[in-house]
C-alpha cells in the first residue's frame, strides 16, 4: 500500500498510484475500482486530486471529497450511482458523471482537498485490536489498561469495549447493539477473553480530533466510508450514537510532542499506545522519532504499542512492541482485512 503522497508528484506518478488502488479494492468497492482506473488516465482529474495536502493518501482524499459534497445533498447525477445517497441506485459506468462532477465542482473539491484529512474511523478495526489488547493485558500481569490511542479520528475506537463481537465460533463476546464481525482464518485460534481486560483511563490523540456533536465533521467520517458498503456506514452511525451519549476524551496535538506527557501513569497500570493506519501517512524520519520516543521513555516504566498498519506488505500487519528499559520486543501478532472482515492470528 502507498505511504506517502508528495504533492508534487508528477501526475504520472498519480496515475500509478490511481491503477494500483483499482487493483487493490476491486472487491471490497467495484464502484471506487472503476472509478480509479478511468481517473488514472484522465489528466484533468489527476491534476485536481493532487490538491491533495501532502501525506494524504490522495485516493481517498479524492473520494471522499465527492462523497461529502454529495452528502450534503448537491444535486447531480453521480448521486444516482451512490448506494450511500439513494435507496436504487443505477447500474452502468459512472465515469462520466464523476468527471462531470469533479469540473462542475471542482473549487468546492480543491477546498476540501487543502483542509482534510483521511481520519477513517473504522469501528470493525476493533475485532482486530481485541485480542491484542487482552495479549498485552495478558503480559502485563492483568494489570488495568491505559490506553492511547494515536490518531484517533473521533476516537470511536477507544469506546472497543462498548461494542460486541461475533468470530464466527459459535458465540457472541460482549453484549451491544453493535455486533461487529470478523472471519478467523488460518489455524492458530487469537486470544479471545470472556471479559474484556479491564482499562483505568482511555486517551485519543490526533492532529485534528473530531467531534461527533459537530454535524460537518461527521459528515466527513461518513464521506470517507467508501459509498457501495453499507453495513461499513450502518456500524459507523451505531457506534456515533454509542459514542454521542459518552463520548471518548480526545487531545489535539502531534504524538511526538505530547506523548510524553500522557505516558505518565499510575505504576498499577499498563500503559498501551496504539495506532491503526497511521504510520502510513507520516515519514520514516517520524516513525523512527516515534519509536525512539517509546523506548526512550520505557527506561522510566514499561510501555507497549500495538500497530496495525500497512507499510510495504502483501496485507495489513497487526505488530506488538514490547518496550523495556531502553529495548524492544517486537511480535508480529497476526495479519488482517483492512477493514475488519477477517483475521488471521500468527502469535
Amino acid at each position: 500500500m502507498q505511504s506517502i503522497f508528495d504533492s508534487g508528484a508528477p501526475l504520472d506518478r498519480l496515475a500509478d498510484l490511481f491503477r494500483d488502488f483499482g487493483d487493490l479494492i476491486q472487491e471490497a468497492s467495484p464502484l471506487y475500482a472503476g472509478l480509479s482506473v478511468q481517473i488514472a488516465g484522465d489528466a484533468d482529474l489527476l491534476a485536481l486530486a493532487a490538491h491533495a495536502r501532502r501525506g494524504q493518501p490522495v485516493q481517498n482524499m479524492l473520494f471522499a471529497a465527492v462523497h461529502d459534497l454529495l452528502l450534503r445533498g448537491v444535486a447531480h447525477p453521480l448521486a444516482a450511482y451512490y448506494p450511500s445517497v439513494t435507496a436504487s441506485p443505477v447500474s452502468g459506468d459512472p465515469f462520466p458523471a464523476f468527471q462531470a462532477f469533479c469540473h462542475e465542482y471542482a473549487d468546492d473539491i480543491r477546498a476540501l482537498l487543502a483542509s482534510r484529512r483521511v481520519q477513517t474511523n473504522e469501528v470493525g478495526r476493533c475485532a482486530l485490536l481485541l485480542p491484542a489488547f487482552y495479549t498485552v493485558a495478558s503480559q502485563s500481569g492483568h494489570l488495568p489498561l491505559i490506553l492511547i490511542e494515536v490518531g484517533a479520528s473521533a476516537g470511536l475506537n477507544l469506546l472497543w469495549d462498548r461494542y460486541a463481537y461475533d468470530y464466527g465460533t459459535g458465540r457472541l463476546y460482549g453484549s451491544s447493539p453493535l455486533v461487529l464481525t470478523c472471519e478467523l482464518r488460518g489455524s492458530v485460534q487469537p486470544p479471545l477473553p470472556d471479559t474484556p481486560p479491564a482499562v483505568s483511563e482511555r486517551v485519543g490523540l490526533d492532529l485534528n480530533p473530531i467531534d461527533i456533536r459537530d454535524a460537518d465533521a461527521v459528515r466527513w467520517l461518513r464521506a470517507l466510508v467508501w459509498p457501495d458498503q453499507p453495513y461499513r456506514m450502518q456500524r459507523l452511525e451505531t457506534a456515533i450514537a454509542l459514542a454521542q451519549s459518552n463520548p471518548p476524551r480526545l487531545a489535539a496535538g502531534d504524538a511526538l510532542a505530547h506523548l510524553p506527557d500522557l505516558l505518565a501513569a499510575p505504576p498499577d497500570t499498563a500503559v498501551c499506545v496504539y495506532h491503526s493506519f497511521v504510520l502510513n501517512q507520516i515519514s520514516q524520519e517520524n516513525r523512527d522519532q516515534y519509536y525512539n520516543l517509546l523506548a526512550a521513555y520505557s527506561h522510566q516504566r514499561d510501555l507497549y504499542d500495538i500497530a496495525l498498519e500497512w507499510i510495504g506488505t502483501p496485507t495489513p500487519e497487526i505488530t506488538l512492541r514490547t518496550f523495556r528499559g531502553g529495548d524492544v520486543r517486537e511480535t508480529l501478532l497476526a495479519v488482517c482485512e483492512p477493514h475488519g472482515r477477517w483475521l488471521e492470528w500468527r502469535a
